[in-house]
Formats: C-alpha cells, structure tokens, sequence
C-alpha cells in the first residue's frame, strides 16, 4: 500500500494535542467545595432529565440556563461570569481546581458583550435569543480548549473545499465553500445551529471578538448584528445544507476515528501515520470501541428517554385523561389507560434493543476515507446534484399525495384503536404519545449512526415504512418543539427550584469557607 503524503502527516501531528494554553497565568486556580458540588451534580442529573438533550450539548444548555437565570437576578456581568465559571465546576462540567481566576475576567468580557447589547434593546425577542444562544457558544469555547478540534476541521475543509461541487454550478463559490465549512463542523463535533453561528457570527463581523473597540459605543455594534443574525440563518439553513452534510459526513468519521487513535497512542503517532497498514489495524480496533460505547450511549438514551416521558408526558397525560374520561363518560377506561401507560416506555426501550451496530462494510469505509484523506492524491471529486424544480402541477399533485399519507397513518391508527374501544381522549392521547416516542426514537437511532459511513441501503420495504412513518415522526418533531416550550416541569425548575436552590449552594460554600478560615487560625 502507498504511503501516505508527508504534509498530510504532519499536519495532523501539529492538530493532535495542540492546545491553546494560558501562558503567563499564576492565578489561584478556582476550587468548589466538594459538598457542593455533589449537590449540584444531583440537581443536573434530575433537571437534565426533564429537558432531554443530546449529551455532547449539555454543557452549553447549562451555560445558557445559568446565563438567563443571572442576568435576570443580577445586572452585572462580572458577578454573573464568576457565577456561571463556579456553577459549571460544581456540576462538574469544568474540572475542578484546575482552571485559573483570571478564567472569569475573560468569560466578564463575554457576557458584558452580551448585556450592552441586550440593554440597547435593538431587535425583537428572537433576536435577542439567538444573540444568547451565540454567548453561550462563545462561553462554552472559551472554558474548554477546542485548538486541536479546530485545526483537525481546518484539515478536513482544505481537503474538501475543492473536492465537492454542484453538477451545474449554480450556487456560487462563496457559499459553496460556506456550505462546506457548515457541514465539517456539523459532522465532525456534532456542533448545532448556535455553535456553528458563532463562529459564523465572528467571521462575519470580526470585531465581535474585540469588544474593546466598540463596547463603549455600541450601537454600530447593534445594528451590524442585525445584519449579521440575517445572514447566519441563510446559511444555516440553506436547501443543499443536507446534502453537503450527507457528502462530507463519511471523512468526517473516518478523520473522527483517526484522531481517537492518535490520541490513544500518543507516543506512536508518527509509526502510526507512516504506515497505512498499522493505521486500518488501529481503525478496527477503534472501530470496535467505538460500538462498544454506542452500545452503552443508546441505553443511557433509551433510559433518559423513557424518564423524560414518563415524567414530562405521561404525568401530565394522566391528568388530563382520568378527569376528561370522568368528566365525558362518568367512568375511566382501564384498558385504554393501561396502554398510553405502558405504550411510551415500552416502545422506547424495544426501539433501543433493535437497533443494530454497523458491521465490516463501514470499517472498510473508514478505512477508506483515512487513505483518501492522507494520501497523495487527496479526496475524489464528488459532485451535488440539485434538486429538480418541480411545476405547479407537479407541486400540486407530490402536496396532495403527501398530505394523503398523514390521513393514511393517523387514519390507519385511528380505526386500530378504535377496534380497541378507546374514547377520542384515550386515542389522542395515544396518537400524542406514538407520534413523541417515535421521534424520540428516530434521533436515537440517528445517534447510534453517529460512526456509519456508508449510506442507509434502500428497498421497498424501507420505502413503505418512510412512507408511512414519516408524517408520524414530523408530527412528533413538532408536538416535541411545541411541548417542550410549555413544559411545565422546566418552568418549575428553573423558576420555583433552580434560584433558590443555587443561593443555598452559595451560602453553604461561604459557609464552608468562613469555617475554614476559624480553623485555620488555631493551627
């Protein structure tokens, strides 16, 4: 086999391991009480479970649950920066005794952005959310080092920038590239619409990141954002966004996996990268972990799932069904109730044990894409095809056959339970329950493809099951968007449970600290 190119080698031996460190920084590093942070690492495990998210997001959940909760208690941001530095610590999303004080000088700065911008007032309420939502990313990068992250999606965009085209040329070489960068970093970390905003957001306006130039007369500032939040959402949601997505993903895996095994063999990486075959060796053994721990991930997805049902959905269901019941039919029907139950939780968990790992076919693919990505003659050209621009007649009738599928499923459901003797509450609240669970499920299906390369193998049976699983599943997304903005149990915790209960963490750790103090002065 040929060897890889030099360049290619070494520049992934400059991307592993590198670090942005503090230099210079003598500070005190930032220690929480031990006690405390048991305490609030019990309170995450429960309030994550009302609000499920995907693991590799919840730190920044935090960061912007945190940030909303300060700035509404207190206007200043650097009581709020050394707050949220404290708070992330305590649940252990920061490592405890590690990070320097000087961290919260430069998280203030951050947040301070943030607040004279909020203060100005320009723009409406989404505007000001997604001004949060680019904070919090910004935040969350600055707590935790990405230099090796960046530098190893800057390998596999200058790979890619000239290898991806469209069949016709139609989109221009801006926002070709742009597309590009969006997808690397959306298949390489996962990153969502406000991580990818973020660094959109500074490459757009550069000045964002140096606040000391406009931050005491801001209003420029204010109205570039404006622009700037416009032109963000244009790229995040571009029409070919899944498409350039779906093409770059497979080298995304396979320099995911290459990275996983340099950094478990740092003092091999050079062997490694010269040798291809020890490298594929290296690859199946990564591969192999890799399921082991997807294994693992979709039970703890499973089991969050079915928490997360049971107490944000099917307690709030049972309210609402045993009283309608009594109230329309002067009885409860048992059967029925016994299957909305059990239904959610039951599913959920046949969903996690069916899903399968993927076999040799996508380690040969990895294994491919590392050579592809390494060696001399680089990525082979792909090219993107457009979709087809569909007449009105054309439109109408693809509108009306798919609008013909929702009354197929929900239909098809409908005259099911109907056999069953459920009222039109009971099978509403299944038709809630079916449509949530499955879209659940779909993500956490989607999740355990975290490491396929190889596309999804089509069939006419798969078709039958899109075809009808696919208004249920867009229904769920909706109910789950749609729900999850009145959900009562994050209400509860964030606005009756959460401020108090951080105060009482903040006086016990003072607390802690003046007794330290009193013993101290008897030695």
């Amino acid at each position: 086999m040929t060897a890889y190119e030099r360049t290619n080698i070494d520049e992934l031996l400059r991307a592993t391991g590198a670090h942005d460190e503090r230099t210079g920084d003598d500070s005190a590093p930032i220690t929480v009480h031990a006690a405390v942070s048991r305490f609030a690492v019990l309170y995450e495990k429960v309030r994550t479970a009302v609000d499920y998210r995907a693991e590799h997001l919840l730190r920044k959940a935090a960061i912007v649950r945190i940030l909303k909760r300060q700035i509404a208690l207190e206007g200043d941001a650097e009581v709020v920066a050394n707050q949220l530095i404290r708070e992330l610590i305590a649940a252990r999303y920061l490592p405890n005794a590690k990070l320097p004080e000087s961290l919260v000088d430069e998280a203030t700065i951050v947040v301070r952005k943030y607040l004279v911008l909020k203060n100005i007032g320009l723009g409406d309420e989404k505007h000001m959310e997604w001004l949060l939502g680019i904070t919090a990313a910004e935040l969350e990068e600055l707590v935790d080092d990405h230099t090796e992250v960046k530098r190893y999606i800057h390998f596999l965009y200058k790979k890619l920038e000239d290898k991806i085209r469209i069949y016709d040329e139609s989109l221009d070489d801006t926002n070709r590239r742009l597309q590009i960068y969006i997808a690397c970093h959306r298949s390489f970390v996962k990153a969502d619409d406000e991580m990818v905003g973020f660094k959109l957001a500074r490459a757009y306006e550069p000045e964002w990141m140096n606040p000391t130039e406009w931050i005491d007369a801001p209003h420029e500032m204010a109205h570039s954002m404006l622009h700037v939040q416009g032109c963000v959402q244009t790229a995040l949601h571009h029409t070919l966004g899944l498409k350039f997505l779906n093409v770059v993903k497979p080298w995304a895996i396979s320099l995911r996996m290459v990275r996983t095994v340099l950094t478990d063999n740092p003092e091999r990486q050079e062997e490694i990268l010269s040798s291809p075959e020890l490298l594929h060796r290296q690859l199946e053994i990564v591969a192999e972990k890799k399921i082991k721990e997807s294994r693992a991930k979709i039970s703890r997805g499973t089991f969050r799932a079915i928490i997360y049902l049971f107490i944000t959905k099917i307690l709030i269901a049972l309210a609402l069904e045993v009283p309608a019941e009594l109230f329309l039919y002067s009885e409860i029907h048992y059967g029925a109730l016994l299957i909305n139950i059990s239904f959610p939780p039951v599913l959920m968990f046949l969903v996690g044990s069916l899903i399968r790992m993927p076999g040799k076919e996508n380690v040969n693919r990895i294994k491919l894409g590392a050579d592809e990505l390494l060696n001399a003659d680089g990525v082979p050209e792909t090219k993107i095809r457009i979709p087809r621009q569909r007449g009105p007649f054309g439109q109408f009738m693809f509108g009306l056959i798919y609008t013909l599928t929702y009354l197929i499923s929900f239909g098809g459901v409908f005259i099911g339970l109907a056999a069953l003797k459920f009222t039109w509450v009971s099978a509403l609240i299944f038709i809630f329950f079916l449509s949530i669970v499955s879209f659940f499920a779909f993500r956490l299906r989607a999740g355990a493809r975290e490491f396929i390369a190889i596309p999804r193998k089509g069939g006419i049976f798969a078709m039958l099951f899109d075809f009808l699983s696919i208004p249920i599943l867009r229904a769920g997304r909706w109910l789950s968007v749609t729900v999850s903005r009145f959900n009562v149990f994050i209400f509860f915790f964030d606005f009756i449970i959460e401020a108090p209960f951080k105060i009482f963490l903040n006086i016990l750790e003072e607390w802690s600290a003046f007794i330290k103090e009193k013993k101290d002065e008897l030695e």
